[in-house]
């Protein structure tokens, strides 16, 4: 098993991935293949995208360095891991990976956002992030 930065050819096999664990409780969305291709490409070209692969995709990460006034960090917007593959190790070696490559950039912070109710948020915490007492995400449909 080994971790890669992913090409426009795994772009059809993220989507599907995507699709797949995004469409289950709680997030209930549907990803249409085109709009995740499209997010995708946005994200390869503002950030990175890493795969878990060996002979299929297990899982990915998507990260991408921004400037604060306390300096550089890197923020985690995306980390999927197929549910077949779950509770395997997969999700922490992703995040390990991101992590030590901000480490060799001198980044001092990762930033990430998860509902309070997704699988995920006991993952983070048990990874050493902590919730924010401060910051909300506000949101307003059009």
């Amino acid at each position: 098993m080994r971790i890669r930065k992913a090409d426009k050819k795994d772009f059809e096999k993220i989507a599907y991935l995507m699709n797949k664990e995004y469409s289950k409780s709680p997030y209930n969305e549907l990803w249409k293949e085109e709009n995740a291709i499209k997010t995708l490409k946005y994200f390869s070209k503002v950030g990175d995208i890493f795969i878990m692969v060996d002979k299929q995709i297990r899982g990915f990460i998507i990260s991408r360095d921004e400037y604060y006034n306390e300096g550089e960090g890197t923020i985690i917007e995306e980390i999927v891991v197929d549910s077949d593959f779950q509770g395997e190790g997969f999700g922490r070696r992703l995040i390990e990976y991101v992590e030590k490559r901000s480490r060799k950039k001198g980044i001092k912070s990762i930033l990430l956002m998860t509902s309070k109710d997704a699988p995920a948020f006991k993952f983070y915490k048990k990874m050493g992030y902590t919730p924010s007492k401060k910051t909300v995400l506000f949101r307003k449909k059009l």
